[in-house]
């Protein structure tokens, strides 16, 4: 179920809701509103690094690992795969990088990575990375991955992040400031709109929830139990990731890449098949629009619940920087 709360997420905080329905947006999206936004402390050391031969922790039946990546705002993200049936999972922290080491010290992962080279934004390029980490599983489980006593380490394909201006000004760690719900139905005879916003510099889900109950919108138990869970911020990286950072350190990721040659929408792929649901789908189109330091991202969907009823949504995620 955790897998699919992703896009409940996402129709709960950015796609039920519209961000040009007040005058505080209505400029957003000019190029020249985007003066304000900072440049992200790691920018420069962002990349992606793919392990050629998975990392085998010393318990064997935890999880494999196959992927570091490190984002702008100083997030470093490990990338699992479960030996049994090749499944997916992530785990995310805050971290440092400090000349060609990358360095975490949080509740979730602790410990280092030591890239042999310092040209980490090399597009492709066979690299040496010294794993010495200890990663704590969305289960409770504390494991460790360590080639630290191979003579070179492990062997990694490094990709560099993009360097267009589009893709460095998405690039970063967003606050949630807020969310609008704009929900029709003809068959409900249902037409609301509902703006949320941020308690204390978090997103709580349970409010766009209530709202959408009483609006008619039949959703399971579970997928209710999910939107109890509390948002702290999203993080997008110029590698290609969308993660939903939440409170409880469980957060959900995502791929995204841009959907026009313009570069003023982007799409996201999910990253596991079981997840998505009735809101979102696999590919969603999302529009971007800024203003100051503030970034809107607009989704728009059709959808049919468990009792045949029709539903139009679109949803605008607020964030700021």
């Amino acid at each position: 179920m955790k897998e699919k709360f992703f896009y409940l997420t996402m129709a709960a905080i950015a796609a039920l809701c519209i961000s040009a329905c007040s005058s505080d947006d209505d400029d957003a999206g000019s190029e020249s509103a985007t003066e304000s936004l900072t440049t992200p402390l790691f920018a420069e050391q962002a990349a992606h690094y793919e392990l050629l031969d998975l990392l085998k922790p010393a318990d064997a039946d935890a999880p494999l690992l196959k992927a570091i990546d490190f984002s702008e705002s100083g997030k470093i993200l490990v990338e699992l795969v479960d030996p049994a049936d090749n499944r997916l999972s992530y785990v995310t922290d805050n971290a440092i990088f400090s000349g060609h080491v990358i360095t975490a010290n949080g509740t979730k992962i602790k410990g280092s990575v030591n890239i042999a080279v310092t040209k980490v934004r090399t597009r492709a390029t066979d690299s040496q990375m010294v794993v010495s980490l200890s990663v704590t599983l969305s289960d409770g489980q504390t494991v460790t991955y360590d080639n630290s006593n191979d003579e070179t380490g492990g062997t990694v394909v490094t990709t560099g992040a993009a360097d267009d201006e589009a893709s460095a000004r998405l690039a970063r760690t967003w606050n949630v400031l807020g969310a609008i719900l704009d929900l029709k139905s003809k068959s409900q005879n249902v037409k609301a709109y509902e703006e949320f916003s941020s308690r204390g510099g978090l997103f709580y889900m349970e409010d766009v929830l209530v709202e959408a109950i009483n609006q008619g919108v039949e959703l399971t138990p579970k997928e209710q139990e999910e939107f109890k869970r509390v948002v702290k911020s999203i993080t997008i990286t110029k590698t290609g990731l969308f993660v939903v950072n939440y409170v409880d350190g469980n957060d959900d990721v995502a791929q995204w890449e841009w959907a026009n040659d313009q570069k003023t929408a982007i799409t996201i792929r999910l990253m596991d098949e079981e997840m998505g649901n009735k809101f979102i789908s696999d590919n969603t189109w999302i529009d971007i629009a800024y203003k100051g330091n503030r970034c809107n991202l607009r989704m728009e969907t059709a959808l049919t619940d468990d009792d045949n009823n029709d539903w139009e949504s679109v949803l605008t995620l607020q964030l700021q920087e």
